[in-house]
């Protein structure tokens, strides 16, 4: 294995830098001209840059990395978030919310839970089912009630028909007309 730095000085001469070198190749560089030897046989393309549309793909590639590992960190967090953060920076748990205390519930205390929910939930059920048929009931009633209404006033008025067909007609009575309050001429 090489350790030690190559010499300085006059042995290897073709790696001395001077200023004038670097600015020669500078402006060369500027004019569009390759560093590439003459002897390439595609010094029509001077030009250092990839073409557009390589360099569109690598920039939709990177973004496309960089949107992936943006949804993995956030799927991970959804799930271990909290846990990850408090196991590997435990200085940093003060910003998180606290853990959830108590035990956990199993399915039989939930059950044992929710059972008189349900039975809370059958009975409301039957309710709005009793609800439901006494509105109906109530309904049916109102239609016979307009229908006795609607009776008694046909009757009524048969019956107003039949009085006035048997009653004798009233008798004319000839009333004279009111004489004047003139007093007599003297």
């Amino acid at each position: 294995m090489y350790t030690e730095s190559p010499p300085l000085g006059d042995d290897y001469p073709e790696h001395d830098v001077d200023g004038s070198d670097l600015v020669a190749d500078r402006v060369h560089w500027l004019n569009g001209a390759s560093r590439r030897p003459s002897s390439f046989k595609s010094d029509q393309f001077t030009s250092v840059r990839p073409s557009t549309t390589r360099r569109m793909f690598r920039a939709l590639v990177r973004y496309s990395v960089v949107l992936l590992v943006g949804i993995g960190a956030t799927l991970a967090w959804q799930s271990y978030g909290a846990e990850m953060v408090r196991a590997w920076v435990p200085s940093l748990g003060w910003l998180l919310p606290p853990p959830p205390s108590g035990p956990a519930v199993t399915s039989a205390e939930l059950q044992a839970q929710l059972k008189p929910v349900a039975l809370d939930l059958a009975i409301v059920r039957r309710s709005v089912e009793q609800l439901g048929s006494n509105q109906d009931q109530l309904a049916r009633k109102d239609d016979q009630i307009t229908q006795a209404i609607a009776t008694v006033r046909s009757a009524e008025q048969d019956i107003g028909q039949q009085i006035l067909a048997i009653a004798p007609p009233a008798p004319k009575v000839h009333v004279p007309p009111p004489k004047s309050l003139q007093p007599p001429a003297q």
